[in-house]
This record gives C-alpha cells, sequence and structure tokens, in this order.
C-alpha cells in the first residue's frame, strides 16, 4: 500500500500537508490540496482509519448487532440508524447474529478493538457482562434494545404490552373467543409484553377466551409452526395473533395449503407504513422511531416516551361505509400544488367511506382572491383552501365558523402547535378554517459543498473567512457570489442562489424576509408602513444581491426549486410546502437546511374553511372529519403534500424522504406575517404585498430607494385599512 511518502514525493510538498490533506485539517492551499488528491489518486491510496483512531483514541464509528436484518422491526431500525446517525456524522458497522449465542460472544471480540464511541444491540445473551468486560466503550454508551439482558444499564423498547391491550379491545369488540397467538420465544421481552398485555386486558374485562399460544424458538421454522394451528381439524380460530408480519404471512400460507377452512381474522404487529390486506388487522409500531431516542441517547439528550401509532384504517366496517347512490358533491376551491395533487389521488377513498363526491377546482392564487371579493356570486363554492396572509381580512366575511360543522375541533387542533393554530385557524378567538398546508421559509443548501475541503480552502483564500452557512445575509450575499460560474469560474454549480421577479407579490416576499432581519416591521400599533430608514437600506442590499443572484422571471418559485433539484444552485430560500416540488429524489441525500438568514421566516401556506355561502354543512364536516384525520394527512404526506400533523413526525419513510420536516417545528416559534393591528382588526396583507412588490418592481428597472419608499408608505396609508 502506498504511504504518506509516496505521495509527498510525487506531489511534490512535504510530509506534514500530505498529512493535513488526509485528515481534512484547513491550513493547507487550493494549489496544494489539488496536489495531494491527485497524487493520493493516482497512487489508488486509501486513507488508513485505524492509525487515525490510534493516535486521536477515538472515532465516530458505532456497531450495531442485530439478529438479523429481513425482521421488520430489525430492518426499520437499521435503516433509521443508518440516516440519522449518517446524518451526524457517525459510521455503521452491522453484526447479525442469527440468535446465536456463541456468534454473538465471537462478534463482540471483534468489536471489542475497534474504540466504536457506542455500541447498540439486539441482544440474544442472557447478561449484559460479555460487552461491559470486553469492550472498552463506556456502559451508558452499550445500547440493548428490545431485549434486556441482566445488569444492562441502558435499555429502551417499545410499548409492546399497550399493543397487546390494544388489540384484545378490538377482539372483545368481535366477540372472538377462540384466539390464536404465533410469537417468538417469551423470554424476548416484546413477547412478553403483547402477551401480558392480552391477558391484562382481558382478565380486566372478565372476558373469557381460549388462547392457545404457539411460541418459536431460534431453532425452529416459523412456517412449519404455522401449520400447527390448522392440524388440529376440532379446532376453529376465530382470529390469530402474530408477532410481525412475516408469521401473519406463514398464517395465510398455511391457511391456503393446508385447510380447509376460511382463514380466520389476523391481527399483527407490524411497522408504521400502512398497506391494505383484506381480513388482515395491522397494528402499527413506531419501529423506526427507536432510532431517534438511540441517537438522544448518544448525544445525552432527553428520551421522551415512543407511543404506538395503532390501527390505521381500523374503526369504519366496509358495510357501514357502503351507501346508497346520493349524487352529493362537494365543490372545493384550491391553488395547485403537490399537496392538491395528493388529494386528488385520495378523493376515490373519501367516495367510498361516504357516497359524497368531491370536485377539485384547481385556479391560480390572483383568480383564488379575485373570487375571493366576490364569493357570493358564487354559492356553488363549498370548500376553500385559503392563504393564511388572507386568513383574517376574510374570515368573517366569508367562512363558516368551524363550530357550526359537526366536528370534534378540539381533537382536531390538538394535532398543531400553538403557533400553527394560532395564525392558520383562530381570528379574533374564532375558529374559522383547519391548518391545511401550514409553511414557513427555510434555507435550503448543498451540504455536501459547504463540507468540501477543497471548496472551503477556495473560499477562505478568496475572503479569509470559512464557509459556513449563513446566518445573515452579508454573509448569503458573499457566499452566493462565491458560487457564482461569472464570479468564480471554478465554482462547481452555475449559480450561488437565485431570485425570482416575476411576480408582484413574490417580490415583495423576498424584501420584507430582509427587511425583518434588519430589524423593521410592517406595523405599528395602528399605523402600517415601512420604516424608511431600515426599508432603504434594505432596498440597497436588495439591489446588491440582484446583480450577483440568478435572475427568474416565474410568477411562482417553482422554478428556483427546480433549478436547485437540477444542481444549479448552492442555496435556496423558498417556503417549505414549495420544496414539495422536488422530484429528483437522488439529490435529497445532499440536501440540508437551516434557519433563514437574519432568522426571521415569514409564513406561508393555507388553511381550509367552508363557504358562509355553502348548505352543505354535513357534507363538509364528514370531508374535513377525513381529510383532517391522522390516517389520510399520513397519505397526504407520503404522496408528496405539505402536511404538519404531529402525527407524521412518527413515520419513518416520511422522515427519510423529507429529513428537513424534523427541524421544521422550531423555526415557526420565529416565524412572522403581519396581518392584524394590535387592536386585533385585519389588514389586508395581500393588497399591502402587492403594492410593495409593485413599487419595488418598478424601482429595480430605474428609480430612487427614497422615492419608492415614500410612494409605498403613501398608497399603503390610503388603502389597507377600512
Amino acid at each position: 500500500m502506498p504511504t504518506i511518502k509516496d505521495i509527498a514525493k510525487i506531489a511534490g510538498v512535504s510530509h506534514g500537508t500530505v498529512s493535513n490533506v488526509l485528515n481534512g485539517r484547513g491550513n493547507v492551499s487550493v494549489k496544494k490540496i489539488k496536489l495531494v488528491e491527485l497524487a493520493a489518486q493516482k497512487l489508488g491510496y486509501q486513507f488508513n482509519l485505524s492509525a487515525k483512531v490510534l493516535k486521536e483514541g477515538y472515532t465516530k464509528t458505532i456497531s450495531v448487532v442485530l439478529p438479523n436484518i429481513t425482521s421488520e422491526q430489525y430492518n426499520c431500525l437499521y435503516d433509521g440508524l443508518f440516516n440519522d446517525l449518517s446524518s451526524h456524522g457517525y459510521e455503521l458497522s452491522l453484526y447479525i447474529t442469527h440468535d446465536s449465542k456463541e456468534r454473538e460472544l465471537q462478534l463482540i471480540q471483534k468489536i471489542a478493538a475497534k474504540r466504536d464511541c457506542a455500541i447498540i444491540t439486539v441482544s440474544c445473551l442472557v447478561d449484559a457482562n460479555p460487552y461491559y468486560q470486553t469492550i472498552k466503550t463506556p456502559k451508558d454508551s452499550i445500547i440493548f434494545v428490545y431485549r434486556k439482558p441482566f445488569l444492562a444499564e441502558q435499555f429502551i423498547s417499545l410499548d409492546f404490552e399497550r399493543a397487546g391491550q390494544d388489540i384484545a379491545v378490538g377482539i372483545m369488540a368481535k366477540n372472538y373467543r377462540n384466539i390464536g397467538l404465533f410469537t417468538n420465544s417469551t423470554s424476548n421481552a416484546p413477547s412478553c409484553g403483547l402477551k401480558n398485555g392480552l391477558q391484562a386486558a382481558f382478565n380486566q374485562s372478565q372476558y373469557n377466551v381460549v388462547l392457545n399460544h404457539i411460541e418459536s424458538m431460534p431453532s425452529e421454522s416459523n412456517y412449519t409452526l404455522a401449520f400447527s394451528f390448522f392440524s388440529d381439524l376440532s379446532t376453529k380460530y376465530d382470529a390469530i395473533i402474530t408477532s410481525d408480519i412475516e408469521r401473519a404471512n406463514y398464517i395465510k400460507n398455511a391457511n391456503f395449503l393446508g385447510s380447509n377452512v376460511k382463514c380466520p381474522t389476523i391481527y399483527t404487529l407490524t411497522n408504521d407504513v400502512f398497506f391494505y390486506s383484506d381480513n388482515c388487522y395491522k397494528y402499527h409500531m413506531n419501529y423506526g422511531m427507536l432510532s431517534q431516542q438511540i441517537i438522544n441517547i448518544i448525544t445525552g439528550k432527553e428520551v421522551n416516551y415512543i407511543d404506538n401509532k395503532g390501527f390505521l384504517f381500523f374503526t369504519n366496517e366496509r358495510s357501514k361505509r357502503q351507501q346508497a347512490v346520493c349524487n352529493k358533491m362537494i365543490n372545493f376551491l384550491i391553488l395547485p400544488s403537490p399537496t392538491t395533487e395528493a388529494v386528488r389521488k385520495l378523493l376515490p377513498h373519501f367516495k367510498k367511506e361516504t357516497g359524497i363526491d368531491v370536485n377539485l377546482i384547481v385556479k391560480p392564487f390572483d383568480d383564488i382572491y379575485r373570487q375571493f371579493n366576490e364569493l357570493e356570486q358564487y354559492p356553488e363554492i363549498d370548500v376553500v383552501r385559503i392563504d393564511m396572509a388572507s386568513l383574517p381580512w376574510f374570515a368573517k366575511s366569508l367562512l363558516m365558523p368551524l363550530t357550526e360543522l359537526n366536528l370534534n375541533l378540539d381533537e382536531l387542533l390538538s394535532h398543531y402547535s400553538t403557533q400553527i393554530i394560532e395564525r392558520f385557524s383562530y381570528i379574533n378567538d374564532i375558529a374559522y378554517a383547519m391548518p391545511f398546508d401550514p409553511s414557513i421559509q427555510v434555507l435550503f443548501y448543498r451540504q455536501d459543498l459547504f463540507s468540501d475541503p477543497l471548496i472551503k480552502r477556495q473560499y477562505f483564500e478568496k475572503y479569509r473567512e470559512n464557509l459556513v452557512v449563513p446566518t445573515d445575509f452579508a454573509q448569503f450575499s458573499q457566499i452566493s457570489k462565491f458560487f457564482n460560474q461569472r464570479f468564480n469560474r471554478d465554482s462547481p454549480v452555475r449559480f450561488g442562489s437565485s431570485v425570482t421577479l416575476g411576480n408582484s407579490e413574490i417580490i415583495a416576499s423576498e424584501f420584507l424576509l430582509r427587511y425583518y432581519a434588519n430589524g423593521g416591521r410592517l406595523i405599528d400599533k395602528t399605523c402600517v408602513g415601512l420604516d424608511k430608514e431600515i426599508a432603504q437600506s434594505t432596498l440597497n442590499e436588495f439591489k446588491s444581491f440582484i446583480t450577483i443572484a440568478n435572475n427568474l422571471d416565474a410568477a411562482w418559485w417553482q422554478t428556483s426549486v427546480e433549478q436547485f433539484e437540477q444542481g444549479d444552485l448552492a442555496m435556496l430560500i423558498v417556503y417549505m410546502n414549495l420544496f414539495s416540488y422536488i422530484s429528483n429524489k437522488n439529490i435529497l441525500p445532499l440536501i440540508n437546511c437551516a434557519s433563514v438568514p437574519g432568522n426571521h421566516p415569514l409564513f406561508g401556506g393555507g388553511s381550509l374553511g367552508m363557504s358562509r355561502y355553502s348548505k352543505k354543512t354535513d357534507e363538509v364536516s364528514q370531508f374535513f372529519n377525513w381529510i383532517f384525520s391522522k390516517e389520510i394527512s399520513e397519505q397526504i404526506a407520503l404522496l408528496g403534500g405539505s402536511i404538519t400533523r404531529d402525527d407524521i413526525l412518527q413515520n419513518q419513510k416520511i422522515i427519510n424522504s423529507y429529513p428537513w420536516i424534523k427541524r421544521i417545528e422550531e423555526n415557526y416559534s420565529r416565524g412572522i406575517r403581519e396581518n392584524q393591528l394590535e387592536s386585533g382588526q385585519s389588514i389586508n396583507l395581500r393588497k399591502v404585498e402587492s403594492i410593495i412588490g409593485e413599487y419595488i418592481g418598478l424601482w429595480l428597472n430605474d428609480g430612487s430607494s427614497k422615492s419608492t419608499i415614500n410612494k409605498i408608505n403613501r398608497a399603503l396609508k390610503h388603502t389597507i385599512v377600512p
């Protein structure tokens, strides 16, 4: 294997320079970094991580020990660990024991030589001492999952006893009496908890059942054991409960091939993703969420209880859902968006549930706004999607208070943060709308570019500053210029960022984000207007940024999102719900997000309300109960829509697909969008932003900053407050 000495000789640099480059230290020039990288590539050199560990005494590696990787709960655990820990800079090594104690003891010896910062294990050992006595990793960083050996100090699992209790409730509701139970050994905590929960619920209700429990040992074939449920022809099961989806499938096969009776109803534990299956009730466990709790243990953060997701689409019986053709229809006025298309895909389910058709009337933002001003002329409109900026202005005149609908309003709103409820639902203490696709501005950036040693060194040599995610707009502009190939031909992307200038409201949004970052406000008690000094300074900064950004003459942000996903931009500030437009999933691992520069993001997105002129209160109530249910909200998110119910953060697939969702909540507390006076009186914010954008658009071509601000303030003074 080539050595550092060989690389230094070919590159024509010192040994110390090669060492600094290979260890990622930033005190080497761009020229020498390129020489070292080229020499190492020619020699086929691979950095010796073990040598670094011996020198530094630590590593960010973690060993994961699992019985197998095919079972759902272990597969989901590892998938979550890989995604979450990789994003935190950890490297994982996977070891499979096949539930063999001898194999696990051998692996412990192998792991001991690595100096891992943490060990995560689903162990088949009786006690934890082999880990503690062999591995030098601190005891509180050796985390036992699902199974708790004797003396284990750090243990984490899910509530399998609660799962058993919930399944028992479903069993009793059906009046099933002869029950089969198919699990692995009850020496394992999950199977033991499941059985204990079942028995506790039956005993508490004094409900008599015959429970036949078949538990498998590691050496036994689960498929063969499944046939045991049908070998005794005198025994007929009402239901069979399985501890995992694999066993449920074995039961189906065994019944199909080895029995002449109808397959009993199956209740099974499974992961957090819903898949329809006839005569099989799936109880969803948050297997993947354990990874986030494990990260909290490793990083010293608080570990919270993880609730089970439970049954989805469970309460509605098909016999009750089948309804006579009633020719009822709801007309739903909505913007074009990924969320709209997700809803469209799911509407046949609502028709099956209720017999009610939903007609989506999809129109651009400007058309919807004009229709709001004369909604009394459109009594056929039943449901409207209203932008949060316009909600206070239109709520009282256009929308029916939600208390007039047949909704459990407190329960529905309990799944949203206080900030969202205050801005997207209530106006003057009256709930007029349900949060639909609440959003906030976020800075998305190419994490691979910001962490590249060569790019970081190039930036340092140019500005004598470290390349970091910008926290103010001076940094943002400087980095945007650095990544613009017009100013830096070595930039790996065409532009640092973009600015959309084809619509007055978008121009206002671009300006106001910077205006708020500079300390400006739109509302001063009873007055609406711009602070002259701050606004002039912001205008000048904005104009300077426009000269270095990619200028887009587009009427919506979708064009800038498309450029970002195509790899043309290093950074993009956009509303989170619009980022769902990304279709190239290959770029997602390269993306990270942060708070916008200045830390005062604008709220965006909107809510759903019922038109005051509609007469279909019952139909709209059914629609709202359906679309805001946890099941449908989750399906909308899985289909690319923007939903912010707290349930969404309990879905591993959604978090993996849209990792920035986990960081959105913390930004809501800093969100701003001034649409009411201090007295609670509403302002027409849409008109305010239109005026600001129109005058700034004119100023961009040719105008005075001072004169433009004066014109804006005069227009706002005379036209905004009724």
